[in-house]
């Protein structure tokens, strides 16, 4: 990051490490990494040419068939096959997830309305490598998502009509549409509540996650408790969720 002048921040369960273990939360599987818009834009061009023999960018411009709008940095020669995606013929490596963030509207009614339509687009996006529901088409998944015949027949009416990278300009669009107009807070907008003020990670500030130090937002309890509601540092078993792939390979 330091190379291409690209500023990062960990977001998420990440964050909670580094809130509370200096590192991954024992029970959690992935890493989640945010990046303002411009960053985000930037990481996708260099980052092909960055990664070298050992890893692999995932998104539209690189995978033909990835049902992801973000990006997933995949590491090659492993395997973390989720049973959701297990059908779809992409890179199945262990990843690393990263997700641009977008300046929001101050007004609620309109940030509701915004992650709406966000929501429809997404499901069109995926729904042309991944039908997930009973209606409409054959379900690819084990256990169908929950959702209405009409909205299942607008979304196959939509996937007929617009080509996947028509989708997926229609989703950044949306997305940023409030960027440059000097917006206070930004946000994951495929999340309801994952917002943070621009303010606080411009800059960032420094954070221990394992071995290295990595970037986190400033004032990082107050952007966990505006993304969860509550933190614990110990949670229940049931709680303690990650993805359980049905199939986990590391190189040999």
């Amino acid at each position: 990051s330091q190379k291409h002048q690209l500023n990062y921040f960990l977001i998420g369960g990440s964050a909670i490490g580094v809130y509370y273990w200096d590192g991954i939360i024992p029970w959690d599987d992935d890493v989640d990494i945010g990046m303002l818009r411009q960053d985000y834009e930037r990481f996708l061009q260099i980052a092909p040419q960055e990664l070298g023999k050992d890893f692999f960018l995932q998104w539209m411009e690189t995978e033909e068939h990835t049902p992801f709008w973000f990006a997933k940095v995949r590491e090659n020669n492993t395997l973390y096959v989720e049973g959701h995606f297990k059908r779809v013929d992409i890179h199945h490596g262990i990843f690393v997830d990263v997700f641009p963030f977008d300046d929001i509207p101050n007004h609620r009614l309109f940030e509701k309305l915004q992650y709406s339509v966000f929501g429809f687009l997404h499901a069109c996006f995926i729904g042309k490598e991944l039908w997930q529901w009973e209606h409409c088409g054959p379900c690819m998944v084990d256990h169908p998502l929950k959702r209405g015949y009409l909205p299942c027949l607008i979304t196959r009416i939509i996937d007929t009509l617009f080509s996947k990278k028509t989708l997926y300009r229609m989703i950044r669009s949306v997305q940023t549409i409030c960027n440059g107009r000097g917006k206070p807070r930004c946000k994951n907008i495929m999340t309801k509540s994952d917002i943070v003020p621009v303010k606080d990670i411009n800059p960032t500030q420094q954070g221990v996650f394992g071995p290295m130090q990595a970037a986190v937002p400033q004032h990082l309890k107050e952007y966990l408790l505006t993304h969860y509601g509550s933190i614990s540092k110990h949670l229940p078993k049931e709680q303690q969720i990650n993805h359980k792939p049905d199939r986990l390979e590391f190189e040999e």
